[in-house]
């Protein structure tokens, strides 16, 4: 019988994987207000920092949990991992434009309530 992860493992996985593709997204963008002719750059900085800030604290805690439960992950790319979970191989694979939605979401939960 094939060994199946459990939603709060796969919800744990994705966070690992895709939380630090936000971060370098939030990174990026912020870069780029830096390097525009906004007249009012410090308020967008200072969201973006604190949203960083928010997001590390998050990624910090996901990478500990993934330590508790001995999870290991091996990157071969940024969106192709193999992740062992219970003593079981699992192969997480992400089409670019599915794990840009969940960053574009994540990157929209961080602003919205920040």
């Amino acid at each position: 019988m094939p060994q199946m992860l459990t939603e709060g493992e796969e919800q744990l996985i994705d966070a690992f994987i895709l939380l630090p593709l936000a971060r370098k997204t939030l990174a990026w963008d912020k870069k780029a207000i830096e390097a525009s002719a906004i007249k009012f750059k410090e308020p967008y900085i200072r969201a973006i920092e604190n949203m960083l800030a928010r997001l590390s604290h998050d990624l910090y805690s996901i990478k500990r949990e993934t330590g508790r439960q001995q999870m290991k992950f091996y990157k071969r790319s940024d969106l192709d991992y193999t992740v062992f979970v219970r003593g079981w191989r699992f192969e997480r694979r992400y089409h670019p434009s599915i794990a840009a939605d969940w960053v574009k979401e994540r990157v929209t939960n961080y602003l919205l309530n920040s």
